[in-house]
C-alpha cells in the first residue's frame, strides 16, 4: 500500500484529523426527559417569533418579551422589503398566542417579536424572508415560524436560508399547513416541521413516522393568550409548533452547545411513541399515532370552520 504524500492536493473542505479533534464535546448519553430539560427554565435562550407581532404587556407573557429588539418587516410599492425597528402591537393575536405557549415552557427565555404579518394575517413573501434572514443573522437560538408560503418561486430562497440557520446553530420550528397542501419552509429537512396531535399534556408529543412533517404536538382546542389581555381557545398547526419551540428552548437552555441536528435527535428520542414502543419498533406507526393522525384531520376541519384557527393558512397571502 502506498503512503499518501503530505503535499498531495486535497479536495475542498478537507481537514486533517488533528484539526477536528474534540477535547470537550456534549455527548447524548441517557436521553431521558430529566437529562434533556429537567430543571431547565429557558434562561440564556433567545427566541424569535416571526408572526403578526406580540403584545408584550399581556399578563400571560410575564415580561418575557424583549421589546427593544422588536422589528417589523413590510414591502414597499417597489416590492422591496423594508424594516422598522422598535416596539409594536400584535395585528391579530396570533403572535401573542405563539409567544404565550413558548413562555409557558421556558419562562426565563427572552422572546423577540419579528412582525411580518398584518391585520388578517396577510403579508408578503419578501417580508417573511427578510424577517427570517434577520433572525438568522442575529443568531437567535430558536426561531418559531407558525406561517409559511405555498409559492414555489420562493421555495429556493427559503431553502437556502433555512440551511444557513441550520449550519449557524439556529433551530427552526415551523407549522405545517392546516390543509393538505405543500408550504415552505415546513417541507425542508433543516427545520422541525410540526402538526397537531390531540392531548391535554403539553409535554406529550409524537414523532411522525410518515414525514415530511416530523413531529406532532398539542394544537387542538388549546387555550392561548390573545389581544386585549384576553385568552381564547383555538385549533391549528400554528399552535403545535410553539409547543415544540418551547421544549427546544428548554433543551438548549440546559445544553447550550447542542447543534440543531442534536436537538432534533433529542426530540425524536423523547417523543411519546418512540419512548413507549419496543426498541426494535421505535418510530413505527402505532395505535397512538393513528389516534393523533385523526386529531390532525380534526384540526384541519376545525381550521376551515373557525376564525381563530384559520390563522396559519400558510401561504394564502404570501
Amino acid at each position: 500500500m502506498s503512503t499518501p504524500k503530505a503535499d498531495a492536493p486535497k479536495p475542498a473542505w478537507t481537514r486533517d484529523s488533528t484539526a477536528v479533534r474534540l477535547p470537550d464535546v456534549p455527548v447524548l448519553g441517557d436521553l431521558s426527559p430529566e437529562w434533556a430539560w429537567g430543571g431547565a427554565n429557558g434562561e440564556g435562550v433567545r427566541i424569535a417569533v416571526i408572526d403578526s407581532g406580540i403584545d408584550a404587556d399581556h399578563p400571560q407573557l410575564g415580561n418575557c418579551v424583549d421589546e427593544d429588539s422588536a422589528v417589523s418587516f413590510w414591502v414597499d410599492a417597489e416590492g422591496q422589503a423594508q424594516r422598522t425597528d422598535g416596539p409594536h402591537r400584535d395585528a391579530f393575536g396570533h403572535g401573542t398566542a405563539c409567544a404565550g405557549i413558548i413562555h409557558s415552557f421556558a419562562p426565563l427565555a427572552r422572546i423577540t417579536s419579528v412582525k411580518v404579518l398584518g391585520q388578517w394575517l396577510t403579508g408578503k413573501s419578501a417580508a417573511f424572508l427578510a424577517g427570517l434572514a434577520w433572525a438568522v443573522e442575529e443568531g437567535y437560538d430558536i426561531i418559531n415560524l407558525s406561517l409559511g408560503t405555498r409559492r414555489r418561486d420562493w421555495a429556493l430562497a427559503f431553502y437556502e436560508l433555512c440551511d444557513t440557520a441550520y449550519f449557524s446553530g439556529s433551530f427552526i420550528t415551523t407549522a405545517a399547513n392546516n390543509i393538505e397542501q405543500v408550504s415552505y419552509p415546513s417541507m425542508f429537512s433543516s427545520v422541525a416541521s410540526v402538526a397537531c396531535n390531540l392531548t391535554e399534556d403539553p409535554y406529550r408529543f409524537h414523532f411522525n413516522p410518515d414525514p415530511p412533517t416530523e413531529f406532532l404536538a398539542r394544537g387542538i382546542d388549546v387555550e392561548v393568550a390573545w389581544l386585549d389581555h384576553e385568552t381564547i381557545r383555538v385549533t391549528g398547526n400554528s399552535f403545535a409548533a410553539p409547543h415544540l419551540a418551547g421544549l427546544s428552548a428548554l433543551v438548549k437552555s440546559k445544553h447550550r452547545r447542542l447543534r440543531p441536528f442534536q436537538i432534533k435527535t433529542v426530540l425524536w428520542a423523547l417523543a411519546a411513541n418512540v419512548q413507549e414502543a419496543p426498541a426494535e419498533q421505535a418510530g413505527r406507526l402505532s395505535r397512538t399515532i393513528r389516534v393523533t393522525r385523526q386529531g390532525v384531520a380534526a384540526a384541519s376541519r376545525a381550521s376551515r370552520a373557525s376564525r381563530a384557527s384559520h390563522l396559519v393558512r400558510p401561504g394564502s397571502s404570501f
